[in-house]
């Protein structure tokens, strides 16, 4: 799996980078089918303060299956990379759970 982490408006951190790697990663090793994780992180208006605009983009590319994007604006980086994994993890059960049940119905069918 390829994984690109970009900041945009601001330097990456160490720290963030941290926390790309721990929420995403870890959970992506699981799945086989991962090809590119591309991250991006954004502070929407760099240059006023507060307010909702820490923006974490995914693009999750997967052989053999259209890619997946999420995205969460958060008023914290880290809550918007927490978010955004936490839906990815959610979409890719989902998605495995659909796959799975496409299967049993499959092997329920009749031989004719």
């Amino acid at each position: 799996m390829s994984i690109n982490i970009q900041a945009r408006g601001f330097p990456l951190t160490r720290a963030l980078e941290s926390a790309v790697r721990t929420n995403f990663v870890d959970m992506l090793d699981a799945y086989q089918n991962v090809s590119l994780l591309d991250v991006r992180l954004e502070d929407i208006n760099s240059s006023h303060h507060g307010g909702i605009d820490k923006r974490c983009q995914v693009v999750l590319k997967l052989d053999s299956e259209p890619s997946l994007v999420m995205r969460s604006t958060q008023n914290d980086m880290y809550l918007a990379i927490k978010h955004c994994a936490s839906r990815l993890k959610h979409t890719l059960r989902r998605n495995a759970g659909k796959q799975q049940n496409y299967q049993l119905d499959k092997a329920d069918l009749p031989l004719t």
